[in-house]
């Protein structure tokens, strides 16, 4: 059984096509990576799957059940979701420990408190993204790549069986971005999670992922293993530019 599976789907907005007869799924424990330019439709792929939209056309099913609105909340509570980094006021009067906590409330559901469980969960959320020493710190004190780990570790809350991440490492510096990178990949290895991640890192993916999607102006352009999918004129079409693929340790590198 996928994990994901989505079947000839089409979104529309506003009568407009956002995601244009999309076709793939996704295996238990894979890691896959969505590259493509910006506008091209990423992010509303990995709300398609996160059950915060729904095709116009086509169908979605998510862990067994095919994905519509009487079930959306539901299904919610067993998928993690980091979306895009935003900064954060430093004003703002919350610890990351509370922050972390907070995943919890979409499985608890209204009026009901985190118990001694969900604090627990919340601990161990922390120390798998190795964020323990920050549990006190105020949310809006932290640098970017604090931040991420602990949205990744608020995702962790959740047990999520799936995991979808939208550019986990956008304004990020080089070395905060290879460690979120690292972590999410040992986070996957340790926790046997279901990857679906929307990234600019290119070269990253190679030793994180299975699989890749690329897509383009709202239309799956090809799917496939991810050595496979690093080829300098596919890569060049969905990108608009030039793009020149070279080899090195046995892994492709990506020269723009």
């Amino acid at each position: 059984m996928h994990v994901v599976s989505c079947d000839s789907v089409f979104v529309a907005v506003n009568r407009r096509h956002i995601l244009s007869d999309c076709s793939f799924s996704l295996s238990p424990g894979s890691f896959t990576g969505v590259i493509g330019p910006n506008g091209a439709g990423k992010t509303t792929l990995l709300k398609l799957c996160n059950a915060l939209v729904f095709p116009s056309k086509g169908m979605v099913t998510c862990l067994g059940e095919k994905v519509s609105a009487k079930n959306a909340r539901s299904l919610r509570k067993r998928i993690g979701y980091v979306s895009q980094f935003r900064n954060i006021d430093p004003r703002q009067p919350i610890t990351v420990f509370e922050s972390v906590l907070s995943g919890s409330y979409g499985r608890l559901g209204l009026f009901r408190n985190p118990q001694q469980r969900e604090r627990h969960l919340a601990c161990r959320a922390l120390e798998a993204v190795s964020g323990s020493h920050l549990a006190s710190r105020p949310l809006g004190h932290l640098s970017g790549g604090e931040a991420q780990r602990v949205a990744i570790a608020r995702a962790l809350v959740q047990e999520p069986e799936l995991l979808l991440l939208d550019e986990p490492t956008a304004s990020l510096d080089w070395q905060a971005r290879r460690e979120i990178l690292s972590l999410i990949g040992a986070l996957r290895k340790q926790m046997d999670l279901t990857v679906l991640m929307v990234t600019h890192e290119l070269n990253a993916l190679p030793e994180l992922c299975d699989s890749i999607i690329l897509i383009k102006e709202g239309r799956i352009i090809w799917r496939g293993h991810t050595n496979e999918g690093f080829d300098g004129a596919r890569l060049s079409s969905v990108f608009d530019t030039s793009v020149t693929v070279l080899r090195h340790n046995n892994r492709p590198v990506v020269l723009v």
